[in-house]
């Protein structure tokens, strides 16, 4: 899975994944939906989307298309505003407290180097689009200056702050010994800097919540309301 995932974030700048979303799965869904193979089905079809603006009649159910980036490189920064404006003009945009009827687009940016941060805020704020942050403190993937309290601050003024730990951890890679610094902590300084705390998260790894684990029941204690995988976005409950 996890190569599946990697080999998607080097193939383009700006990944297009179709997401389900809890209206459209059923109260017990196939496990296969959650599998490699359910991952490959959807990322085939966000690309088949964002390529096309169809999808050949083909239907998961699911309806929500995330275009998903990471580091952006100077030399790829047209290439990833012209994928955003695609995006965009496919559907409605994304709000994971609304209910809205077809589909919907979500840009996202994970990890966010400062540089690659900065770029974003502007391109999306000039294009009208309210992008969704996920930054980490520390990543080993990207080495450049990370993204300032002062830079999430003004983020914060038009788009949405999302929780992906300190330093780029799994659900399960929490513990009693460093939640505060990778979960308290974190929330902490993204609520400082909306005046909100997250709406939305996501693990290294893209798992689905796990009442299990004690980094997901953190999540759920500290009022974050939804959780980013590879295939979907749901309720934490």
């Amino acid at each position: 899975m996890r190569r599946a995932v990697l080999d998607d974030d080097q193939r383009d700048i700006g990944v297009p994944m179709l997401l389900h979303t809890a209206a459209s799965l059923a109260q017990d869904p196939d496990p296969s939906r959650f599998s490699t193979a359910g991952y490959l089905h959807q990322a085939a079809l966000g690309r088949r989307l964002l390529e096309t603006g169809y999808l050949d009649g083909e239907q998961t159910g699911a309806s929500l298309l995330s275009l998903n980036f990471h580091e952006v490189p100077l030399a790829c920064r047209q290439e990833a505003e012209d994928r955003i404006r695609r995006a965009v003009a496919l559907g409605e945009p994304y709000d994971p407290d609304e209910a809205v009827d077809g589909l919907q687009v979500m840009v996202a940016f994970y990890d966010a180097d400062r540089d690659t941060g900065l770029f974003a805020d502007r391109v999306c704020r000039e294009l009208g689009v309210r992008a969704y942050f996920f930054p980490v403190d520390a990543t080993t993937l990207e080495t450049g200056p990370r993204l300032s309290d002062d830079d999430l601050a003004t983020i914060a003024e038009h788009h949405e702050l999302c929780y992906h730990t300190a330093t780029h951890r799994s659900a399960r890679e929490i513990t009693a010994r460093n939640q505060e610094s990778e979960v308290r902590a974190p929330i902490e300084r993204l609520t400082r800097a909306a005046g909100r705390p997250p709406r939305l998260a996501a693990w290294r790894g893209g798992a689905r919540f796990d009442a299990g684990t004690l980094g997901d029941q953190l999540l759920r204690d500290l009022g974050v309301r939804h959780l980013v995988s590879n295939w979907s976005i749901e309720p934490v409950e």
